[in-house]
């Protein structure tokens, strides 16, 4: 059997702190111990960190697996801003065909009034 990874400097921090500080650490890969058990951590997740009390059943799985990185639900692409921007972007295109359309049809009407 493997020996867990520990990060030294989150063990060192959790050695000299008391159980009722809030441990901070990046160190996603650190093994849960029975010695964390009832202590708080506060774990990044590449934008923020997510407070994560350590209870028994945690005990041999990694800090990491309990912070998600990614979010779920509304996806970003389907926002209001992103709609919004489409939207404008959509408008711009159809002006700029409305335009190209008006004016060769005012040109074109032109050119039979020359002929006249």
């Amino acid at each position: 059997m493997k020996i867990p990874f520990i990060d030294y400097n989150l063990y060192c921090d959790f050695v000299n702190k008391d159980k009722y500080e809030i441990l901070k650490t990046s160190s996603r890969s650190t093994s849960i111990i029975s010695k964390f058990v009832g202590h708080t951590f506060s774990i990044h997740n590449g934008k923020k960190t997510d407070n994560i009390t350590i209870v028994p059943a945690m005990v041999g799985q990694k800090l990491g697996s309990f912070v998600l990185t990614k979010k779920f639900g509304n996806s970003i692409h389907n926002s209001d801003h992103n709609r919004k921007v489409k939207e404008k972007a959509r408008r711009k295109i159809t002006q700029k065909k409305v335009r190209k359309t008006s004016t060769s049809k005012t040109s074109s009407k032109a050119k039979k009034s020359n002929k006249k």
